[in-house]
């Protein structure tokens, strides 16, 4: 029989560096959390309803951005200052911008940009990984949040004795909010009754207690606390990353494999590039004699196609990326050299798509979609430009942030350009010299255009103005206010089509 010795305690232990460790944890909500919840709920139900976007949403939206970051964790708010206190700046610009301008398209696609940078600033996403997770989050984050406020707060007390206490003390809040809730209700509904006014001090009729208005409000209310709760519990997730030093070794590919596609693709777009110049200087004649089109026609009919072209370049040279051998100096120099005249060649790219929408737009005049169309390939740009400065040091790392706050404010900046205002403008410069104007489609406008309206001569002026007008709600509510609808005259009784405005529709 042979003894062998048993390896030494140290050896028989398991490897930590191989254990699996759970992805996303969280940990509980506080009970700081859980009452911005409720304050944000009480918030939402009086300021917040889902088919009014004015004052009542930018009051709420900040509310609920306020409350989620001062009861986030420490670690939250000591991690990165200079990164998540500019962001949150920007999400509430971009909250604000529906009390100032009247375009609803406008103001979605600020409330869309403020709750996806929302969720990438809840879960401090600086990577791929968090841009995923916070895309998912909406699906999965409310399921959890609905069931946080049950669960225990803390394991510390653990005596029966404490746990009686906690119960009586949750009994008699319960109580007490009850009691507050029955007293503000009946009091309410007599003083409605008796002062028709007072029912509208909050737009609700609290003469009866089953009305819409207040069935409207407990859905807000619950709706506002439930989306607070969520972002709180956000704030809580924390997303491993294993350290490279841990990762084994990754083998690259060789660096012909992705040399060879992306300098095949930067040659078509020399070539491209090539055509384009003599398009853009031969002009009008040039383009019939060899695409028999007229400019404005070829002009629309590329900008879109070199739109994608320049979203499909992120996606390339992101997906690039990730072949390339950063600590080999050859790859890093043929990075520079194919990756970085490809971004190079995509902005010359996006210079020739903005001089088709500009010469479409002197021929057919300004639309939403081609003003917003030239914000997106510039936006395309600027992202572009951001990764080029990646290839300087060839560290990806702050990337993704930097992308996020270009968005934010990207999308803030836009808003600001008032871009129905900048629609009438363009067209109404554009009349004086073409002696042509859709006055009708200036009509279709939101307030946010009143002001350059008012440079149209008659009739077209009281065509574009009856249509603005009479679009207008008859009795808004307070919750629907903003700065630019509030400076429009009141809407006309009658609502009769001007004489002759008929002759303005295209």
């Amino acid at each position: 029989m042979v003894f062998t010795a048993a390896p030494p305690f140290h050896q028989q232990l398991p490897d930590p560096r191989r254990q699996t460790r759970t992805p996303v944890t969280a940990t509980r909500v506080s009970r700081p959390a859980l009452i911005a919840a409720s304050v944000a709920g009480a918030i939402g139900a009086v300021f917040w309803r889902i088919d009014e976007l004015g004052l009542g949403t930018t009051i709420t939206g900040i509310a609920i951005l306020a409350l989620v970051v001062a009861t986030a964790p420490d670690e939250f708010r000591d991690d990165q200052r200079q990164y998540w206190i500019p962001l949150t700046a920007g999400i509430a610009g971009l909250l604000a911008v529906p009390l100032f301008l009247d375009a609803d398209w406008v103001g979605g696609i600020c409330l869309f940009v403020a709750i996806c940078a929302s969720l990438l600033l809840f879960l401090r996403a600086h990577n791929l990984a968090g841009v995923w997770f916070a895309a998912l989050s909406p699906a999965v984050a409310p399921l959890f949040a609905l069931v946080e406020p049950f669960r225990h707060r803390s394991r510390t007390d653990t005596t029966a004795t404490t746990r009686r206490a906690r119960i009586r003390l949750g009994l008699l809040a319960l109580a007490v909010a009850a009691v507050t809730a029955v007293l503000l209700v009946v009091f309410g509904a007599l003083f409605a009754g008796a002062d028709p006014t007072f029912g509208k001090l909050f737009d609700i009729d609290l003469s009866n207690p089953l009305s819409a208005d207040v069935v409207a409000a407990i859905f807000a209310g619950l709706f506002i606390a439930w989306v607070t709760l969520t972002g709180a519990l956000l704030t809580r997730v924390e997303i491993a990353v294993g350290a490279e030093s841990d990762a084994p070794a990754r083998r690259y590919p060789p660096v012909w494999t992705w040399a060879v596609p992306i300098g095949a693709l930067l040659a078509l777009f020399v070539l491209f590039l090539v055509m384009q110049a003599r398009a853009l200087f031969g002009g009008d004649d040039y383009v019939q004699r060899t695409a028999n089109l007229t400019y404005s026609q070829y002009a629309v009919r590329g900008f879109w196609q070199l739109l994608v072209v320049t979203l499909l370049v992120i996606v390339v040279a992101t997906a690039a990326w990730w072949f390339i051998d950063r600590s080999d100096a050859r790859q890093r120099r043929t990075t520079r050299v194919l990756l970085g005249g490809l971004c190079a060649a995509t902005l010359l790219v996006v210079v020739s798509a903005f001089l088709r929408m500009e010469r479409y737009i002197n021929a057919y005049g300004a639309t939403r979609d081609r003003v917003f169309g030239l914000y997106f390939e510039v936006f395309l740009a600027a992202v572009i430009i951001a990764l080029m400065a990646v290839g300087i040091n060839f560290d990806a790392r702050p990337l993704v942030r930097r992308v996020i706050l270009l968005t934010v404010f990207s999308t803030l900046g836009f808003a600001l350009l008032n871009p129905d205002q900048l629609i009438a403008k363009t067209n109404i410069d554009r009349a004086s010299s073409t002696q042509k104007v859709d006055a009708w489609y200036l009509g279709s406008l939101s307030a946010d255009a009143y002001g350059q309206i008012q440079r149209l001569p008659q009739p077209a002026r009281g065509c574009a103005m009856w249509r603005l007008e009479i679009r207008q709600p008859i009795d808004p509510s307070w919750r629907d206010f903003n700065v630019a609808r509030n400076q429009l005259p009141a809407r006309p009784v009658d609502g009769g089509e001007p004489a002759g405005c008929g002759t303005f529709r295209d």
